[in-house]
């Protein structure tokens, strides 16, 4: 059995992955150390995983981010938001990563650490040479890789491998990543030359892809745009779906759910739910009264709602997807990649609608998919969410397109997929058959056809 060291991004979105892969480690008999904000501490020692927290600096919880960094939301734009995180909340933390990371190689000694897109930490030990264990990462949103097949990530444009088209694309990739990021790049190398280690050898973004020994992407080729020119150590596993729930605690209304109306779940996620009338109210507002839907809508709040609740919807903080997805017909969301991925591994359409963080670029890729509708908006309109779902539920090719991705997304064991991952890497044998043999297969073949399946 192998020791694995496990390092994520104190985020929800990054820990939750990472932390299902920690426990099905552990279950397999290998052993296991979680390194993140402490604020996980109990959700990891709940699954019997060992635990080590963060060094006191960037030991803070993400429900205080903006507490910690002031500035943050008084910066004028989005875009200026977006760089000033980049710095601060991740570039700023290699040092104190490092520190961790070098503390747990003495003291834990891992075969091989795992770690989700954004974790910085190993990016400096990556700089500092080969004399380390290989480097997994989790690829836990929509893959940033820069390519001549694609757009500039951000810009939320369709793939396409024309000849011209690839031309634009690479032209924008350089004059983007300097004009756009150009700050936030020396910000990196700049923090990488006080610890005495090299600069990027690309830009931030791709070198947190391509750095790593192997980059694990959480969906299926179907769901990511292809790219001929993808390195060999990228690689699609699938989905990962949270575990099933214990302890189910029905609402009063639950039986509902097997009436002859349709479903319609809006969420808003875990983090960007602090004003509900961005898509939970428009929602609600939009399919008000009818008689043919039944609307469900978790806040994610454990406040009671500060709207009104019309006669045909449910309003609570949080219902398990495992129970309440499979018997939905249409997903409205704010465009998170974990339950936009568990929408489609069910084979549920989508309305997304999403104008924060990469959210833009995961409701381009629902639309480029064919299984749902992209509202390019994070503040549409009651008319735009009822005019999308109702094409959603009455055109068939929605929902037939993701029940096609259902199906792809049944074909691969996410976890499974990971643990022959690391095992090859550690041991230097052939990777496992099966789901890693249909992954690499799907994956061939979507970069060789070049077009939207």
């Amino acid at each position: 059995m192998a020791r694995y060291l496990i390092a994520a991004t104190a985020l929800p979105g990054h820990v939750a992955p990472l932390l299902a892969i920690a426990a099905h480690l552990r279950q397999r008999g290998h052993q296991v150390l979680l390194h993140t904000g402490s604020s996980f501490a109990a959700a990891a020692r709940a699954r019997g995983i060992d635990f080590v927290p963060f060094a006191a600096e960037i030991d803070y919880d993400y429900r205080s981010v903006h507490e910690r960094f002031p500035d943050w939301k008084t910066l004028p734009s989005a875009h200026a938001q977006l760089c000033y995180g980049l710095r601060h909340a991740f570039a700023d933390a290699m040092p104190a990563q490092l520190a961790g990371i070098d503390a747990l190689l003495q003291q834990f000694r891992p075969d091989a650490i795992v770690v989700d897109s954004m974790f910085c930490g190993t990016v400096a030990l990556q700089r500092r040479g080969p004399a380390r264990p290989p480097v997994v990462g989790i690829g836990i949103s929509a893959l940033a890789l820069s390519s001549a097949d694609t757009a500039f990530f951000g810009t939320a444009l369709p793939p396409s491998s024309a000849a011209a088209d690839r031309q634009r694309n690479l032209a924008m990739a350089r004059n983007l990543q300097q004009a756009m990021f150009g700050g936030v790049q020396q910000h990196f190398d700049a923090v990488l030359a006080r610890l005495g280690l090299a600069p990027l050898p690309c830009f931030f973004v791709d070198a947190m892809i391509r750095l790593p020994e192997r980059y694990l992407q959480l969906c299926v080729p179907g769901f990511e745009y292809p790219r001929s020119d993808l390195p060999d150590s990228v690689r699609f596993v699938g989905s990962l779906l949270a575990p099933a729930s214990a302890d189910f605690v029905a609402p009063p209304w639950w039986a509902e759910l097997g009436d002859r109306r349709r479903k319609v779940l809006v969420t808003q996620g875990t983090l960007a739910n602090q004003d509900a009338q961005q898509l939970i109210v428009p929602t609600l507002r939009a399919l008000a009264d009818r008689d043919d839907l039944l609307v469900i809508a978790t806040t994610g709040r454990d406040e009671a709602p500060d709207f009104s609740v019309p006669a045909n919807a449910r309003v609570v903080p949080f219902l398990p997807y495992d129970r309440l997805l499979p018997q939905i017909d249409v997903l409205v969301s704010n465009g998170g990649y974990g339950s936009v991925n568990h929408a489609l591994s069910l084979g549920v359409p989508l309305v997304v609608a999403g104008d924060s963080e990469e959210k833009p670029e995961i409701a381009a890729r629902v639309a480029w998919s064919g299984a749902g509708i992209n509202l390019v908006t994070g503040r549409p309109a009651a008319r735009q969410i009822a005019e999308a779902v109702n094409r959603a539920l009455e055109q068939p090719r929605y929902r037939e397109r993701a029940r096609q991705l259902r199906d792809e997304y049944a074909r691969y064991d996410a976890l499974g997929t990971i643990e022959a991952e690391l095992h090859g890497l550690v041991t230097g044998q052939p990777l496992a058959a099966g789901a890693t043999a249909a992954a690499a297969s799907d994956h061939r073949q979507s970069q060789a056809s070049g077009v939207a399946p």
